[in-house]
């Protein structure tokens, strides 16, 4: 059932993505999200240093000096095509939480398999954005607002988990953003190799999904009230 869900979820992302781009191609007051749809494309499939500026422009069909109106440097566009990405991942999230009956446990192993799946599905595009984390670059500030933004949501998942008698956790705040940094720890292990190699192992994702949820077993196995 969970895998179900979790391919219907990236259904919705293919078919918003394409709809996008049609929407978008009949109204040029929307130019900034057709070039976005493009990077998302291209960074998706060639990474962030092996897509050109001249490329996207040719795939939205416009001038690289038209480009360059929008966003005078390629920084600019990842910073939007990230976040877009991830606002976008963020919507389904909230999504999913609100219509699950499950038990705090069981729905973060169905959002650890939902964050699997768009890594998955994104997974040069993730790769990609962990070299730019590493090295320290512009999209640095960007990055810690969506790791702050993870914490806020692990904290009401706990915090449910806390009302509802489920878990017993002194501070809500402190213990989620253990959590988020754990998980975000054994995800950037698994990746380590191809991040600075370049060369994209999918197959590493299963692996990082699977230590995520023994972790989160063991977290949980102490967090139980007794």
């Amino acid at each position: 059932m969970q895998k179900k869900i979790t391919f219907c979820i990236f259904d919705q992302i293919l078919y918003k993505v394409k709809s996008l781009e049609i929407n978008m191609s009949s109204n040029t007051d929307n130019k900034k999200e057709l070039i976005i749809a493009a990077a998302i494309r291209r960074f998706a499939h060639y990474g962030f240093s092996k897509t050109t500026m001249n490329e996207i422009a040719e795939d939205v069909k416009i001038t690289k000096a038209n480009l360059y109106y929008y966003y005078p440097e390629k920084t600019a566009l990842i910073h939007d095509v990230i976040l877009a990405v991830t606002d976008d991942f963020r919507k389904l999230e909230q999504d999913l939480i609100e219509k699950s009956d499950s038990s705090i446990f069981d729905l973060i192993l169905a959002l650890l398999d939902l964050k699997s799946a768009f890594i998955e599905q994104h997974y040069m595009l993730h790769m990609n954005e962990n070299m730019e984390w590493i090295k320290g670059a512009s999209l640095q500030t960007l990055m810690r607002e969506i790791h702050e933004k993870e914490i806020v949501q692990v904290a009401k998942l706990f915090q449910k988990g806390v009302d509802n008698k489920e878990l017993a956790i002194e501070d809500v705040n402190k213990a989620s953003e253990i959590y988020v940094y754990l998980m975000k720890s054994i995800g950037l292990v698994g990746i380590l190799c191809d991040v600075f190699t370049g060369i994209p192992t999918q197959c590493n994702v299963g692996d990082v999904l699977q230590k995520q949820k023994d972790a989160t077993l063991l977290i949980f196995n102490g967090l139980k009230v007794k």
